[in-house]
């Protein structure tokens, strides 16, 4: 393409070169080129923006243009961040696509996570303790011919064995590793202090990097960046408290006093303090087990509730630890944190996570104006985009820029609407068959669900993606399901050794069906005639939690302020797994009730409205016309 890039104000040379890939047979879309000028205006005044891009608009293809030509009249370094290692992947190519369009070349590292690449020291160590030798023998010949990163390796192994082998952490002694030289990690954290080029990062590194800024460190960037791209930034709040959140589990603590136990004469201190540990954390975990009983929702964040005897061992523990840290002359890092929980004050949130391990987690309540510290710098262009920032209505963009602090003066662009053919080849079919759904009534609303799901499946002949907001209720399903006998397999998440096993085993049985929870509302991209349904289960209201309470007590409308605007985002993800291409063609069917036409709830009409489908029925003879007439059309074109 014969483009001067330095000649012409930014947005007109981004005009020229979608005028021109036109001519060259790229296809033209209104809403990528509106957006790609007005990321332009962005990076050439270094403000920040905030564009909703729907699926089917090519927004990655409309911040790279404008980024890429504006990399060579300033050369400094451009940092594009996401949440997922496959969108870093595809980013890697449009880049190098546009490069290639333009005719021009720069270097682009995609800096993936720590936990991506093999670890050499621990690699050999876990070797000489002769831990499953044969597969760490393959792993250890790729490692010494230069190949580091897990996907490079191209073997099967159980997941301990990789989380024995990876990279773990990462600091200063790492300079002085014997396998330095081997190690990919290194030179890539090397290069991306340095170099001016495009760095594909995840958003946990980005975050990680302006907090070290703000800190006083180093960082792990250039300091010379001008430009931040935040793709898939629905996701940033979480990741913002995720970085800011302290934590800490008794294995933590009790391996601390272990590392202790020999400088001290008395192990009877310590001994009692692990016994009062260990009372303290069965009470929690009790506490726990109650909660998830009373819950309709998949969570792994629960109440504190401190009762008067563990608060007491809490004190006697901190008492305890703190005798021993003098006794021993070591610093004891759990003990700062007893310090925080001991005089936890109203700035901070405290609650329980059960992830993996029962822990204890402490973060300040309100991190907006951290956040907006942090991202929106003078000097400094922030593109925030994604196909789910908004909630619908015509403050669609309040809830998610009130989240991050999105400075008043900044500009948040009109939605880009998708250029895909929604009217005639999508429908929205929802139900009032069912029960409002309750803890209360969660047995007979799965049992009612199972002959309706029947249905629904019998349409589009299985070729579904069913999502759950409870992995219960998910359990169930399948289960009754899969003890029909229907001409369908039944695919359910967890049942396999991967992600994207699963998927790739739910593309290749065309007629099967997926049934998924969690990451499944927005980790799933799969086009044509394998997904042609998208059933969603509940609405994905968000489960009452620490955070969430926080949030709501700060509005004078919590359902309709807080979980609302949560329930549609995320009722947007999960619908959106249904069309991804052009030629898709599909069905989005609702099982709850609260959005059905005889609701007379609040935000029927706004959570349907969000979504992309004008055509809606409660008819299932409707339902099938329209899949026939569809697939009618399919066939004749």
């Amino acid at each position: 393409m014969n483009l001067i890039l330095e000649e012409s104000a930014l947005d007109e040379t981004v005009r020229q070169f979608f005028d021109k890939a036109e001519e060259s047979g790229f296809e033209r879309r209104e809403g990528q080129v509106e957006m790609a000028v007005e990321i332009s205006d962005a990076v050439s005044g270094k403000h920040p923006l905030a564009v909703e891009a729907e699926v089917g608009i090519g927004k990655s293809i409309a911040y790279l243009v404008p980024l890429v030509i504006n990399f060579f009249r300033e050369r400094r370094q451009v940092i594009i961040s996401t949440s997922t290692i496959a969108l870093q992947e595809q980013l890697e190519k449009d880049i190098h696509s546009v490069l290639n369009m333009l005719g021009v070349k720069a270097e682009v590292i995609t800096a993936k996570g720590m936990k991506n690449y093999v670890c050499g020291r621990r690699l050999k160590s876990r070797m000489m303790h002769n831990h499953e030798t044969s597969v760490l023998e393959m792993i250890n010949k790729k490692f010494d011919d230069g190949i580091a990163e897990r996907k490079d390796l191209r073997l099967n192994f159980p997941e301990e064995v990789w989380n024995g082998i990876c990279i773990n952490s990462y600091g200063d002694r790492c300079s002085s590793c014997n396998y330095i030289h081997k190690c990919k990690y290194y030179e890539i954290r090397a290069r991306l202090r340095t170099a001016n080029c495009f760095v594909i990062c995840n958003q946990n590194m980005l975050v990680s990097h302006l907090i070290n800024r703000n800190m006083g460190g180093s960082g792990i960037f250039n300091n010379n960046v001008r430009t931040i791209v935040i793709d898939e930034a629905h996701n940033l709040e979480t990741k913002f408290r995720d970085a800011y959140t302290l934590s800490m589990n008794k294995p933590q603590i009790i391996n601390e006093l272990e590392k202790v136990i020999e400088q001290l004469k008395n192990k009877k201190l310590i001994n009692e303090t692990i016994a009062m540990l260990n009372t303290v954390f069965r009470f929690l975990g009790v506490d726990v087990k109650r909660q998830k009983k009373n819950i309709d929702g998949d969570t792994q964040t629960f109440y504190y509730n401190e009762t008067p005897e563990a608060k007491e061992l809490l004190f006697r523990i901190r008492r305890n630890m703190t005798k021993i840290e003098e006794l021993s002359g070591s610093k004891l890092y759990s003990l700062a944190f007893l310090h925080k929980l001991c005089n936890i004050g109203k700035k901070n949130l405290i609650w329980l996570d059960d992830s993996s391990i029962l822990k204890i987690c402490i973060c300040k309540k309100n991190i907006r104006s951290d956040i907006s510290k942090l991202l929106f710098k003078s000097g400094v262009s922030t593109i925030l985009t994604s196909a789910t920032l908004s909630s619908g209505g015509i403050n669609g963009y309040n809830y998610f820029l009130d989240s991050i602090g999105y400075p008043n003066v900044a500009k948040a662009s009109e939605p880009k609407v998708s250029p895909f053919d929604y009217d005639n080849n999508t429908m929205l079919y929802t139900t009032s068959v069912l029960p409002y759904p309750s803890n209360d009534n969660r047995e007979e609303y799965c049992i009612r669900s199972i002959p309706e799901i029947v249905r629904l499946l019998n349409v589009t002949k299985g070729k579904a993606l069913i999502l759950f907001t409870a992995k219960t209720d998910m359990e169930y399903v399948y289960k009754k399901l899969s003890n029909m006998a229907l001409p369908y397999n039944f695919i359910m998440q967890g049942l396999g050794p991967s992600q994207e096993y699963l998927i790739r085993k739910f593309k290749d049985d065309i007629d099967s069906v997926l049934l998924g929870t969690g990451t499944f509302w927005e980790g799933i991209n799969v086009e044509g005639e394998a997904l042609s349904q998208v059933i969603i289960f509940k609405l994905p209201f968000p489960v009452p939690d620490p955070m969430i309470e926080y949030k709501m007590s700060l509005v004078k409308d919590p359902i309709g302020e807080v979980a609302v605007p949560e329930m549609i985002i995320k009722l947007k993800q999960g619908a959106g797994r249904l069309i991804r291409c052009s030629t898709d063609k599909g069905i989005v069917s609702i099982l709850d009730p609260r959005v059905s036409m005889s609701s007379r709830s609040s935000y029927n009409k706004k959570a349907k409205s969000s979504l992309f489908q004008t055509n809606i029925t409660e008819n299932i003879n409707e339902l099938e016309v329209f899949w026939n007439m569809v697939n009618d059309k399919k066939e004749d074109s």
